[in-house]
């Protein structure tokens, strides 16, 4: 069997005989290639092309549809050295969002400032997402089909759950709460609107291309707590779910926060993988653990935590030892895919990342 094969069948919870290894460290790369910090070995080499080095599983990201608003929705972005503002105009109203630089132009950006501050910018919000209008475009989808082969899947990330969308996007989570608890009739006609829109989306995904479906939750169980939980992700998850049936994709999962008291209800979800599961010592669960409340119901895919790889988080002799003791007994386990928790950091110690195939092999 190819690559693809044993992979599709993992990620799909049929039993196979090696461990797959999927790693994901496309902000690494990102980072390190604009920065002029690659390795020598790595310059010009496709992202594919440094997994089949390692001798991974290509986990591939790729389009599968744009988004459109109607006339009466206006954006404009300034985009300076310090900070990047997206200034959204509507009939009823403007929001504005600031992302600031952090460590640099090429690394991930702090959302200083969210779209919506006060009840009034949920209206505006719930206008924006009503303008809200989906194209299909698979020419990314079968780009990366074509580019990844036989070695790898891959798969179409779309939106967070509704409420991860206004909480974590929208409105930053302290403030969504405050205006959950006191306009919650508000916030739920917003949430109505982006559940109905995203599943629109989510249809045109079902009919392309893509192995697997994700949704780009960063779900973390410390903000989404098990009754927010029960209230909105269940029941959307749900809804996700009936929208793929028939249509033979893998419906996925970024799990990326500490989900530990989230695990239990996984099954319920109709999720068939949770990705990027962060484990001890980034959360209070072993794999192990996390392994044995899903009790091979759902794929989880992860095991390594970021921390791991970098030399602040551990030594290389602790990093091996983590592997070969917590990783390596797992081979041949069904519903479980190696893979990073969350992404391989810009600082990381990269020879642990090639060494993991040499050492679960």
């Amino acid at each position: 069997m190819t690559k693809r094969d044993i992979y599709l069948k993992a990620i799909r919870n049929e039993k196979v005989d090696t461990l797959v290894w999927a790693p994901n460290f496309d902000y690494w790369l990102q980072v390190n290639s604009n920065e002029g910090t690659l390795p020598e070995k790595y310059r010009g080499m496709s992202r594919n092309d440094i997994v089949r080095a390692i001798n991974g599983y290509i986990w591939n990201r790729a389009s599968g549809m744009k988004i459109a608003y109607d006339k009466t929705v206006k954006t404009k972005i300034i985009d300076n050295e310090e900070q990047t503002i997206t200034q959204i105009s509507t009939p009823v109203g403007t929001v504005t969002a600031v992302h600031k630089r952090t460590e640099g132009r090429f690394r991930s950006k702090h959302l200083s400032e969210h779209f919506i501050k006060n009840v009034e910018d949920i209206k505006t919000m719930r206008y924006i997402a009503e303008s809200m209008n989906f194209v299909p475009d698979y020419e990314g989808t079968l780009k990366a089909l074509k580019e990844t082969g036989d070695d790898g899947i891959v798969l179409n990330t779309f939106f967070a759950i509704p409420f991860i969308q206004f909480a974590k996007n929208d409105a930053g989570y302290v403030n969504a709460f405050y205006l959950w608890f006191d306009h919650k009739k508000e916030v739920d006609l917003l949430i109505n609107v982006y559940s109905k829109k995203f599943l629109e989306a989510l249809k045109i995904l079902a009919d392309g291309h893509a192995d697997v479906i994700a949704t780009g939750d960063n779900m973390d169980g410390i903000m989404i707590t098990p009754d927010i939980f029960k209230e909105y992700a269940i029941p959307y998850y749900q809804e996700c779910k009936k929208t793929l049936q028939g249509k033979n994709k893998v419906f996925e999962g970024h799990w990326c926060g500490r989900t530990q008291n989230l695990l239990p209800y996984v099954a319920e979800t109709g999720l068939d993988v949770i990705e990027a599961i962060v484990t001890k010592p980034m959360a209070d669960i072993t794999l192990q653990e996390a392994l044995d409340i899903l009790n091979n119901k759902v794929v989880l895919q992860g095991g390594i935590p970021s921390v791991l790889v970098c030399k602040e988080g551990a030594t290389r002799q602790d990093f091996v030892k983590y592997i070969k003791e917590v990783i390596l007994p797992l081979k041949g386990r069904r519903s479980f895919i190696l893979g990073m928790a969350d992404n391989v950091p810009p600082n990381a110690d990269f020879e642990r990342v090639e060494m993991v195939s040499k050492l679960i092999s």
